[in-house]
């Protein structure tokens, strides 16, 4: 009994040696990164989350006392510190599961991370087509869904809360980001819904200022979409990764087939710094997107990124019925997409991740961590 309260006392004191600060700048930053947060502080780290400001002397007094070592979902609070004069390393957490994108791998940060958590293993072939001499990933899973099964959420208050009838199914629209840049982006396709009853719009974080114009709902800080996907029959959306959430919890999915889909090729990126990856090789990917032949191709790989049935906004009414009719009919490859985006999907992933952090902070070994008893 003695050697177990000595080897529980030597635990904590070693978590408590490990300052590793958490720091965003976006809503889905905070969102990605707050579960595993959480979990170090249940863990004993010392640790904290910091909002990263735009203008760099409003971080000096936050630099001074931010650990060495921090955790981003995103790379603009990491660019932000620099500028502001911290010099540390990062570890990386993936903000989604959207693995149809080509920003996924495409910058300098990626690569100079410490640690970089893979969230499912067609993450980890991304990057090894972009960067085969990577050593530094793991799988980890996604934080953000272990609320998403663990917690069970309450239907009917929503329902009522919602105005929604109980005895319809209920639909979720949940696009991706590009409504400030493209009309036909994002939460604009909502127009193509106006006649489906029972629906509950989510706008992505990046288009939550059209969310009252469009009579959209905006979630809850803490639980996100979570409580929405687990009440929904359907789900609706482009190339978000809300598709990959849904394909978690087996629910059918439909696909938008759209002119363009922000992220993808063959849309030109913004940015034209920090890129590790050769033009060469972009502009290969560039041409050969199709968005007629190949919609949901994933960047950089030969896969397609096709879940549930897909369809045109015109035919939106009559594709709901079809895919709540058959809801079987792409079981396969809910399940395929679902074990390919996130490892394990346990409602472990923030506890699997923090263990092999402090794994690499105690021995600098960046271990594999795999079922957890």
């Amino acid at each position: 009994m003695a050697f177990i309260k000595n080897s529980i006392k030597i635990n904590l004191i070693v978590k408590s040696s490990i300052h590793i600060d958490f720091v965003w700048s976006t809503q889905k930053g905070f969102s990605s990164l707050y579960p595993l947060y959480k979990m170090a502080l249940l863990r004993g780290w010392k640790t904290n989350i910091y909002k990263v400001k735009k203008i760099s002397f409003l971080n000096y007094k936050l630099i001074k006392s931010l650990s060495k070592t921090i955790i981003i979902a995103y790379d603009q609070p990491l660019y932000r510190l620099r500028k502001s004069g911290w010099n540390g390393q990062h570890i990386y957490i993936e903000h989604g599961l959207g693995a149809i994108k080509y920003y996924t791998y495409k910058y300098n940060f990626f690569h100079e991370s410490a640690l970089l958590f893979y969230p499912g293993p067609v993450f980890k072939r991304k990057m090894h087509a972009i960067n085969p001499n990577f050593k530094n990933g793991l799988l980890g899973g996604y934080p953000k869904l272990d609320n998403l099964i663990n917690k069970k959420f309450d239907k009917l208050k929503i329902i009522k809360e919602l105005k929604l009838n109980q005895n319809e199914p209920i639909v979720l629209f949940a696009p991706s980001w590009g409504g400030k840049y493209n009309k036909n982006s994002g939460i604009w396709n909502i127009e193509c819904l106006n006649n489906i009853k029972n629906l509950i719009a989510i706008p992505h974080t990046q288009d939550y200022r059209y969310a009252k114009k469009l009579n959209a709902t905006i979630p809850s800080k803490e639980d996100g979409i979570n409580p929405y996907l687990q009440i929904c029959d359907i789900i609706i959306s482009d190339v978000s990764s809300v598709l990959a959430e849904a394909c978690i919890l087996n629910k059918p999915v439909i696909q938008l087939k759209l002119t363009n889909y922000p992220g993808c090729f063959p849309e030109k990126d913004r940015r034209k710094k920090n890129i590790y990856l050769k033009n060469e090789l972009i502009k290969i990917e560039e041409k050969k997107a199709d968005l007629n032949k190949r919609p949901f191709k994933i960047a950089y790989l030969d896969e397609d990124w096709i879940m549930g049935e897909v369809t045109v906004p015109e035919k939106i009414q009559e594709t709901i019925k079809k895919a709540l009719s058959e809801v079987n009919k792409f079981k396969k490859q809910r399940a395929y997409w679902a074990e390919q985006s996130c490892y394990k999907c346990d409602g472990k992933s923030s506890l699997r991740i923090a263990k092999m952090i402090e794994h690499y902070h105690l021995t600098g070994e960046r271990m594999q961590i795999g079922s957890l008893n």
